[in-house]
């Protein structure tokens, strides 16, 4: 009798399962749990000491250079060191040379100065959308205003006070790259190694390993690696989220995979031995 009510479970229709990883995914996606996350990558844990040793007060150039199709990793990225920016007090300024960008830096500077009581133009700038990165990096090593002169809003960039000071490349304390494509390559040949500005950068998951060299060779302060890095990164922060709650997802997943292979092997064994 035992036996047969045992051999049930392997009779389970998998529509059930499907629905169980359903709801696990599920939760974590609505509401991140912070799952205890004790192993941080050397790379991420170097560029989360890295901004945190800038002096308050310093600017910070951010690139976002991402589209929506890698959103989902590169997005909780430039949300989590913005909100590490803000948190230490430093200067932001935005440019971007993705055109499908605009929408989702729009969407960050929506949320989350206000979360740190930021205002625009004292504290951060956002600069409209350029098409030729070469050429604009170049220019910005003698003076950026003669491309950036209007913020993404029309106004005189050089009146706003999160500017004032900024000139160029030596005036910034650090650059911050994140995107879906090589521009990173860029910003290291043309900007960091050539005028020894730090370059942080942050790329999705399959383009991490061709990173090292850079890494290496100090060429690279630090990096952040797909929606792990993101994650991690988050709880360097200690704000949870899009990162976080994906990667919850992901060990409730597999969680629930390694349960039922047990489960079921603890069954086989029992029914040999009955």
């Amino acid at each position: 009798m035992l036996k047969e009510k045992l051999q049930k479970f392997f009779k389970i229709d998998r529509r059930w399962i499907f629905l169980l990883l359903a709801v696990m995914l599920f939760i974590p996606i609505m509401k991140p749990l912070g799952l205890p996350n004790k192993t941080i990558s050397r790379d991420v844990q170097h560029s989360f000491d890295f901004m945190d040793k800038v002096p308050a007060g310093s600017f910070v150039l951010f690139s976002l250079d991402y589209d929506p199709s890698t959103r989902p990793e590169l997005h909780p990225q430039a949300i989590a060191m913005i909100r590490h920016a803000f948190k230490k007090n430093l200067r932001v300024g935005v440019v971007t040379y993705i055109a499908g960008s605009t929408g989702l830096i729009a969407e960050i500077f929506e949320k989350v100065p206000k979360e740190y009581s930021k205002v625009y133009g004292k504290d951060y700038v956002v600069f409209p959308y350029m098409a030729n990165p070469v050429a604009v990096m170049t220019q910005m090593a003698s003076d950026m205003y003669g491309i950036y002169n209007k913020d993404e809003a029309g106004a005189d960039a050089r009146s706003l006070p999160v500017m004032q000071g900024i000139k160029n490349y030596k005036d910034m304390a650090l650059v911050v790259e994140i995107t879906g494509t090589a521009m990173l390559d860029y910003w290291v040949a043309y900007v960091g190694d050539k005028y020894h500005i730090p370059v942080i950068g942050g790329v999705t998951g399959i383009s991490q390993p061709g990173y090292g060299p850079y890494l290496q060779r100090g060429q690279l302060k630090g990096l952040l690696g797909g929606m792990k890095g993101a994650a991690e990164y988050e709880s360097l922060v200690k704000v949870p989220g899009k990162g976080t709650s994906g990667i919850d997802s992901l060990n409730l997943g597999h969680l629930l995979v390694l349960a039922l292979i047990s489960i079921s092997n603890i069954i086989l064994l029992i029914i040999k031995y009955l």
